[in-house]
């Protein structure tokens, strides 16, 4: 894992077509002000992560919210068997960290590992969160953030307890169009719950 400072001036100018779309994106939850996005900008770090790297290891105290510029990562459970079970697909232009372990202050529940190269921007979540007293739009960004996710949460219990298979393989490529092209067939068996034989199966039809 590669973490490199470099003074905000090159950051921007180097990341500055994902910060405009991050902060377009950042603006349909809440208006985000100039004095707001600013203070933003100063948390932001550029981190390098190589295929198979881990932003966050189970067990580890989660402490950085990331935005994907570029390449695509798995958040993951494992048990002490060794088996591991995808939670979930954070591709570019989307935010990861584990927002339930960031808040809990507990040693991490999930681990969140790159699957191709990635390029981050990376702030620690405590420093985040104190803007929210400083600019309320960053608190509201927050919160309809949060809401976004348990939606998606609970999205996906209702597939798990209500649809077959194949329901839920086309409900997943609905949400994401070229997933196949950026994850292996066997992470995404996982993520359904099904064997990638299964998968392949479900592909065949």
């Amino acid at each position: 894992m590669c973490l490199i400072e470099i003074n905000g001036l090159i950051v921007v100018h180097q990341y500055i077509g994902p910060l405009v779309a991050l902060r377009n994106q950042q603006n349909t939850f809440s208006g985000i002000s100039d004095p707001a996005w600013e203070a933003f900008i100063d948390l932001m770090r550029p981190m390098n992560l190589a295929a198979g790297d881990c932003l966050l290891r189970a067990g580890q105290p989660a402490r950085y919210l990331a935005y994907i510029v570029k390449g695509s990562m798995r958040e993951y459970y494992a048990t002490s068997e060794g088996s591991e079970f995808n939670k979930a697909f954070v591709l570019s232009g989307s935010f990861t960290g584990s927002l339930f372990d960031l808040l809990s202050g507990e040693p991490s529940t999930v681990s969140i590992q790159a699957l191709k190269d990635c390029e981050l921007l990376v702030a620690p979540f405590i420093d985040f969160q104190k803007l929210y007293d400083t600019y309320p739009c960053w608190e509201r960004a927050g919160r309809l953030l949060t809401e976004s996710l348990f939606m998606k949460k609970a999205r996906r219990e209702h597939e798990f307890l209500t649809m077959s298979a194949w329901e839920r393989y086309q409900s997943l490529l609905r949400e994401y169009p070229d997933l196949e092209q950026q994850v292996p067939q066997y992470h995404i068996a996982s993520y359904l719950g099904i064997t990638p034989v299964m998968l392949s199966r479900l592909r065949r039809r």
